[in-house]
């Protein structure tokens, strides 16, 4: 397929239009990069033009009626405290700056890549940054930038990208995207972002950008002339990407729809649980090490939704939490390096990825 990265699409302008969004703007310059500085576009809105959010107003799940069950969520706990971040509220501000289990965090979400990564907000153990979006894009992905460095951080590179902080990483926190209804099943006494967001022109619950994620639609823009777009799986369906010390594996959800709830698996040399739930559309990944021993795990009851090991017995949550036999109360460390995203962009993140089959 032939990807054009310098003028919007018709329809993808016409996106643009119906948001509300700023003419295309001028890339700023110099850019001091650590990537190719010619491969960063402008998305066609600019700075702030997409505003974020800051510390933005949450209820209980229980005065949550805005939401209905099957609306997807970005889950993220912190220090024990769980939130849900809605998409209606993410496909308009991309960008959360918010403050949960008493840490700064950063959450946010790329409708271009279908990707939504959560980060600790200190930038390897320094100050909170607020963060912002730039309205530039690379590789197709959200590119924000910090208002007290400016320093551009592309989402999926996870780490600076351009400016004084290019190069320093950004820590990552485990994240769901699943169903609101699932999240309050694991999470009851969650809270939630909600649409009183001050931007009352937010038609929120509207996706904006029509069809571009429908699986097939070949609708993709802002990468660099020549890249190559892998074929082995629709463009935008939705994977859940793994990678861990130079290796990376995708996990179709159209493949997991068919494997089922427990898959025992290798992501380089780390021993990799992946998880799915094939009504919720929710896929979670875990090390299946506990203590040292490496556990092979098969499906105990599909409507408990619990897991067993073959090692020593032991049955398990969907969460990844013994809750009976010799390992009652242990729990699976959950991957943070692991992420829903649609196939096409983590095929050019990652184009020497690992196909799960």
């Amino acid at each position: 397929m032939k990807s054009s990265h310098s003028l919007l699409t018709a329809a993808a302008a016409a996106f643009v239009v119906a948001c509300g969004l700023g003419p295309d703007e001028d890339l700023p310059g110099p850019l001091d990069c650590i990537v190719p500085s010619d491969e960063i576009f402008s998305g066609g809105v600019s700075r702030d033009g997409i505003p974020a959010l800051t510390l933005p107003e949450v209820v209980p799940a229980g005065d949550a009626s805005f939401l209905i069950e099957s609306d997807r969520v970005l889950g993220l706990v912190v220090n024990g405290e769980p939130r849900a971040y809605p998409f209606t509220v993410l496909w308009w501000h991309e960008v959360v700056n918010d403050t949960l289990g008493g840490e700064a965090a950063l959450v946010t979400y790329c409708p271009l890549t279908g990707s939504g990564i959560a980060f600790d907000a200190r930038v390897e153990g320094g100050q909170a940054r607020n963060f912002g979006v730039s309205g530039l894009l690379w590789r197709s992905n959200l590119t924000m930038f910090d208002r007290e460095t400016e320093t551009l951080w592309n989402q999926m590179f996870l780490q600076g990208t351009c400016g004084a902080d290019r190069g320093r990483d950004l820590t990552r926190h485990a994240v769901i995207e699943t169903t609101w209804g699932h999240w309050k099943s694991l999470h009851p006494n969650t809270t939630v972002m909600t649409e009183n967001t001050g931007f009352a022109d937010r038609p929120y619950g509207v996706y904006p950008y029509g069809n571009y994620a429908e699986p097939d639609n070949f609708l993709i823009d802002f990468l660099p002339r020549g890249t190559t777009i892998s074929t082995d799986r629709p463009p935008k369906e939705l994977v859940l990407g793994v990678q861990h010390s130079g290796s990376s594996k995708a996990y179709p959800f159209g493949v997991l729809d068919e494997t089922g709830i427990a898959n025992n698996d290798t992501v380089g040399d780390l021993p990799v649980l992946v998880t799915y739930l094939a009504s919720e559309q929710t896929a979670m990944a875990f090390d299946r090490r506990v203590n040292g021993q490496e556990l092979t795990f098969a499906v105990a009851d599909p409507v408990a939704l619990t897991l067993q090991d073959e090692e020593t017995g032991s049955v398990w949550n969907i969460t990844g939490e013994a809750i009976s036999g010799p390992l009652a109360g242990e729990r699976l460390r959950q991957l943070v390096d692991a992420y829903v995203v649609f196939w096409f962009a983590w095929s050019v993140y990652y184009p020497n990825t690992d196909l799960f089959s």
